[in-house]
C-alpha cells in the first residue's frame, strides 16, 4: 500500500526528521509501484541507511538531524 502521509510510515521510519521521513516515503511509493512492497521496504531502508551513514561523516548534518527529530517529538 502507497503512503500519502508521514503519519502512516512503520513506527521505526516515525523516530526520524520530516524531512527523511517525506524521503523514505517518496523512495518507498516510487520502487512499490513498480515492484511490489518487499522490494520497496528494502529500497527506502537502504536510502535511509546510506542517508544516516553520511550524516555521521558531518557532525553538522548529525547534529541538525538530531534537532529535527527532537522538534518532531515535542509536536506529538
Amino acid at each position: 500500500m502507497p503512503y500519502s502521509s508521514v503519519k502512516e510510515l512503520p513506527p521505526y521510519v516515525q523516530t526520524y526528521s520530516t524531512p527523511v521521513k517525506r524521503q523514505w516515503m517518496h523512495v518507498f511509493n516510487t520502487i512499490y509501484k513498480k515492484n511490489g512492497e518487499s522490494r520497496a521496504v528494502r529500497a527506502a531502508n537502504s536510502v535511509l541507511k546510506k542517508r544516516l551513514k553520511s550524516t555521521e561523516n558531518n557532525s553538522t548534518d548529525r547534529f541538525n538531524m538530531l534537532v529535527d527529530l527532537f522538534l518532531n517529538n515535542l509536536q506529538g
